[in-house]
């Protein structure tokens, strides 16, 4: 299969029939490009990132791999890209890849199917905002009968969107989801095949470098706290038997963040960020924004059980998950992996 890379800035409708056609050369596949950091000898892992090209959540990952963070610390990775985060969760439980980065719904709900799932890093802080380019949806309930731009029936986007509904007492079922897989998204909005839609916050400043004045709706930050943006998940089996393998991918993806967070890479960062369509005057933006929010967090996993917990209560309310059924923290969060990734990073100069 042909690497495919599509510009943020590719229409949409030009995006969508692409992807269609990738779709069904692979069969139904997820139809993912992969790149590899040709780390040679070294233990191999296949991490698979949402978003062709990749999304903001799945930056951490390439900039760890450009920056040559996985073969310091002695991992051979290859980054393989999907459509969704939802695909490449799915992908870890069929055995296909070795670890993904899910959405805590996906990762729940399969939890909660009997498939063993775990996560061992996460992102704790969502950007999600519901924008628009109609003036007049400035507000959670102004949403209601509208269109409304996510990645996937039950994707990310729209998990999200669920939940961000919720808070002004709207369900799904009062709005229109509209799926465009990936980056798709905000280059629909900005075509005017959308006026309303759930962006990542760096899509947001994209989409008003284009030319349009943007109204925000809901924020997800705001209207829905202590909840869980993505998990850097496997399967017990897979770690049970490669476990000095992830410890070393999780130093590797710590040492990454520290490297980030410096404020004298910043003009660096944003350059190779630049791998998700958007340009480097944007990144410098909004890297600076997500350094404020602490997106990529460095202290700790990023896997409170309050949040996790939330987030398994959402997926119960929400009726994905059976109560009885519903998995706990403990059940889907492996902390000693991260634990013993910081001894690695303290101790490696």
């Amino acid at each position: 299969m042909a690497r495919l890379w599509f510009s943020r800035r590719t229409p949409a409708s030009v995006t969508a029939a692409l992807l269609a056609a990738v779709a069904l050369a692979g069969c139904g596949s997820s139809s993912p490009s992969s790149s590899s950091n040709g780390g040679g000898s070294l233990p191999a892992i296949v991490l698979g990132s949402p978003g062709i090209p990749p999304v903001i959540s799945g930056l951490l990952p390439y900039i760890a791999q450009k920056q040559g963070f996985y073969q310091k610390y002695g991992v051979n990775v290859t980054i393989k890209s999907f459509q969704t985060g939802t695909d490449a969760t799915r992908a870890v439980a069929a055995g296909q890849i070795d670890i993904a980065i899910m959405p805590p719904a996906q990762l729940i709900a399969l939890a909660s199917q009997g498939q063993q799932l775990v996560a061992l890093q996460g992102q704790q802080f969502p950007d999600w905002v519901v924008v628009s380019t109609d003036s007049g949806v400035h507000s959670c309930g102004a949403l209601k009968g509208k269109t409304i731009g996510v990645d996937a029936i039950g994707g990310i986007r729209y998990v999200a969107l669920v939940q961000m509904l919720k808070t002004c007492h709207l369900s799904i079922n009062d709005v229109h989801p509209l799926a465009f897989p990936g980056n798709a998204n905000p280059q629909a909005l900005a075509a005017g095949q959308l006026t309303v839609s759930v962006l990542h916050l760096n899509e947001v400043i994209d989409v008003k470098a284009q030319g349009k004045t943007l109204t925000t709706a809901v924020k997800m930050s705001q209207a829905v706290p202590n909840t869980m943006y993505e998990m850097y998940g496997t399967t017990k089996s897979n770690l049970a038997k490669n476990r000095s393998t992830f410890v070393k991918l999780i130093a590797a993806q710590i040492a990454t963040i520290n490297w980030m967070n410096d404020p004298k890479n910043a003009d660096q960062v944003a350059q190779l960020a630049t791998v998700v369509g958007d340009t480097k005057a944007e990144l410098l933006n909004s890297m600076a924004q997500y350094r404020a929010l602490n997106f990529w967090t460095s202290t700790d996993a990023a896997l409170p059980q309050t949040n996790i917990d939330n987030a398994i209560k959402a997926q119960v309310a929400a009726g994905n998950v059976k109560a009885d059924k519903a998995p706990t923290h403990s059940q889907i969060v492996d902390l000693t992996v991260y634990a013993d990734a910081t001894k690695l990073v303290s101790s490696t100069p």
